[in-house]
């Protein structure tokens, strides 16, 4: 896949361990396809404020950040409440005791519903592409499980539709027994029944609410597999525990979920301290003379010759935790061959404000080279290669 044809999918989802860089590649993502003229929703599900720091700006609802770029903190709770409302009238459904008790044992179900309300809400808005920025790993992994694990809780032969049926069963026996029971109770005993009765009149169909949970699973299910809707976009950091999660984040979306991989994104590459020149430099440093004579032009202007030493030293530890970086990136190459990577360089900085997104975006969208890794019959393209830190 071209990294280009991530635009024409509706959802692109990030997804990685804490701490990778999520949050800032997917504002930046975000921030270029509305610069390509796509309405774009930037979404994200992390209860941390990260997206707020990453673009400066306070998000408050759907927030216009600039043209045709808005973004949206979501709370899966407030929305579960709000969908729920659909199913049956008033509070009742939220605060059956049966449906709190089911729903505290059904995993994924505040995700789920944030996921339907986010199809709902690019289809309502006319959005090209929602970006969705995702909690950690875990989260991330019932966040995209929810719709295959509700639909497999609410089978036919699962145990939720027993428990559902035999309270209908109950329902209809509580009923019969008023109705034999009122000829023999004391006038307290009836008015408590008649009490009990109201409430009931007012109960919901449990099981028809759990029904319409599994059908709408089922369409979120088909959207998120079907690849020409959705992309899956993993972002990693270049050390041994993060690839090995990039790896099991990969074998649970694709084997278990059935979810297409846009890009691995390898971010915080350590780049060549000294851009292009580093190469040249350090083969001249090998050289006596020359080391001898740029001492002597430094002291000339004041400045300790010990600094030749330094830059050497401090250049020298650039390129092996590059080489370190890069020996973790073809393990990643060997155990994923075929996935498409972009590596993205450590900056200087963090990235927070749309100033420096921007200059972020161009790292993970412009043109670059690409690098051969070692052991490896893989080239990567790779933003990292012969720059600077910026």
């Amino acid at each position: 896949m071209a990294l280009e044809d991530l635009g024409t999918k509706q959802l692109l989802i990030f997804a990685g361990k804490g701490g990778v860089g999520k949050t800032t590649c997917s504002a930046a993502a975000a921030l270029h396809f509305a610069g390509q003229g796509k309405r774009t929703l930037l979404v994200t599900v992390d209860p941390a404020k990260r997206l707020e720091d990453s673009l400066g700006v306070e998000i408050k609802g759907i927030t216009e950040i600039q043209e045709n770029l808005h973004a949206q903190m979501l709370d899966p709770e407030e929305i579960i409440r709000e969908r729920l409302q659909q199913y049956a009238e008033g509070e009742a459904v939220m605060d059956h005791p049966l449906f709190r008790y089911v729903t505290n044992y059904l995993p994924g179900l505040n995700e789920l519903m944030a996921i339907g309300r986010l199809n709902e809400i690019r289809k309502e808005l006319d959005y090209d592409i929602i970006v969705i920025d995702t909690a950690p790993t875990g989260h991330a992994l019932s966040f995209l499980s929810a719709p295959k694990a509700i639909q497999e809780l609410m089978s036919e032969k699962s145990l939720i539709r027993w428990v559902l049926r035999g309270y209908k069963v109950w329902q209809r026996f509580n009923k019969a027994r008023r109705g034999i029971g009122s000829m023999f109770q004391k006038k307290e005993e009836i008015e408590a029944d008649k009490r009990d009765a109201a409430a009931e009149a007012e109960d919901v169909d449990l099981e028809q609410v759990f029904e319409r949970l599994a059908t709408e699973a089922k369409g979120i299910q088909e959207m998120l597999t079907d690849p020409d809707r959705t992309a899956l976009n993993i972002v990693a950091l270049p050390e041994k525990l993060p690839v090995e999660e990039t790896i099991d984040l990969y074998e649970h979306a694709v084997k278990e979920i059935g979810i297409h991989i846009g890009y691995v994104f390898i971010n915080k590459v350590q780049p060549d301290a000294l851009g292009p020149d580093q190469a040249e430099f350090h083969r001249l440093m090998q050289d006596e003379e020359t080391r001898t004579r740029l001492a002597e032009v430094l002291k000339e202007h004041r400045y300790p010759a010990t600094l030749v030493d330094a830059i050497t030293t401090a250049t020298a530890f650039s390129e092996i935790r590059r080489a370190m970086n890069l020996s973790h990136i073809g393990d990643l190459e060997i155990r994923l061959p075929h996935v498409q990577k972009r590596l993205l360089p450590l900056f200087r900085e963090d990235i927070q404000g749309l100033d420096r997104l921007a200059i972020f975006k161009e790292a993970m969208f412009g043109k670059v080279q690409t690098t051969r890794i070692a052991g490896t019959e893989g080239e990567v393209a790779d933003a990292s290669a012969g720059q600077p830190q910026a």
